[in-house]
């Protein structure tokens, strides 16, 4: 049976991939940045940051496979802070990789990056221009980079690019949640009936962690090594039409309206994907509808406040 080691497993998609693996096929070693390990779970509390403590973590419990998704991962959070941005998703990821080569054996190492880094455009397959428009894609292909230096070391490297996804348990950093939340709020009379967005016409995949979730399986089983893959659904919503839905599911009426403050300075247009190289070699297709993801988030709202 061969040990996976899962950073980042107290996050949004960390939380629920531990939950999916089969323990059957892996003994699941869950590792949390220690101020952040649930009261509810069992979690390896690892600050990776901290070379001699991931050292030591892994030497413990010696993986086969790091599946490594702890980072900070918000574009608008990465320029409010892009030092702690570089230093937790480049630093990090050097501390990993270097903890995985001093154990001396073999070690698949998974890397989460982004789909940031390509800049926006359509159909955007994995040999298109890197135009890095913002701290959090700096950090993360610069990262790629280090992943791909550590091949030399025997470090067995597989990059995944995934395109947007959201769900139940994103943070409301994100705009599909905030959006949920806000409506929750609305329809408990916590707040007046209006909704401040950014740009609406903004087009992301949006995609459902479930089927984010599956890839992520199909990634560990069937990804070759020295390989990079989008994780795309080749279309895309904007977030007018997500607002559509939002007030079709809503119990009451609410307004929208626009917020300058809300408007990135650098944004991104469209960003969709061609993630046609994945599914051909693991069969993999998303299967959640967008209304679907979109009832789930304001349902996860509802319940929660």
């Amino acid at each position: 049976m061969k040990t996976i080691l899962v950073t980042g497993s107290e996050g949004f998609v960390g939380s629920h991939l531990i939950q999916v693996l089969d323990e059957v096929l892996y003994k699941i070693e869950p590792v949390c940045y220690p101020l952040l390990v649930p009261k509810d779970g069992m979690c390896i509390p690892l600050d990776i940051l901290n070379l001699e403590m991931t050292k030591d973590v892994l030497k413990l419990h010696q993986p086969d496979i790091i599946f490594h998704l702890a980072a900070i991962s918000s574009v608008s959070k990465s320029f409010r802070d892009p030092p702690l941005t570089y230093n937790t998703n480049i630093m990090g990821t050097v501390n990993l990789l270097e903890a995985a080569k001093s154990l001396k054996k073999a070690v698949r190492f998974i890397f989460v990056s982004t789909c940031e880094i390509y800049g926006g455009g359509e159909n955007i397959l994995e040999t298109a221009k890197i135009v890095l428009k913002n701290p959090y894609a700096v950090s993360k292909y610069a990262a790629e980079m280090v992943c791909q230096n550590y091949a030399i070391d025997g470090i067995e490297y597989v990059i995944l690019r995934s395109f947007t996804h959201t769900g139940p348990g994103q943070v409301k950093d994100f705009v599909l949640p905030t959006v949920a939340m806000q409506i929750a709020e609305i329809e408990k009379n916590k707040r007046p009936p209006l909704i401040e967005l950014g740009n609406t016409e903004v087009r992301r995949e949006f995609m459902n962690i479930d089927d984010i979730i599956n890839a992520y399986k199909l990634a560990i089983e069937k990804c070759k090594p020295g390989n990079i893959y989008n994780i795309s659904s080749n279309r895309g919503y904007t977030i007018a039409q997500a607002i559509e839905i939002f007030k079709k599911l809503s119990k009451v009426k609410f307004e929208t309206k626009t917020d300058p403050s809300k408007i990135r300075k650098v944004d991104i247009p469209v960003l969709i994907g061609n993630g046609d190289k994945f599914s051909r070699l693991t069969g993999w297709k998303p299967g959640v509808k967008f209304e679907k993801t979109i009832e789930d988030l304001l349902n996860y709202w509802r319940a929660k406040l």
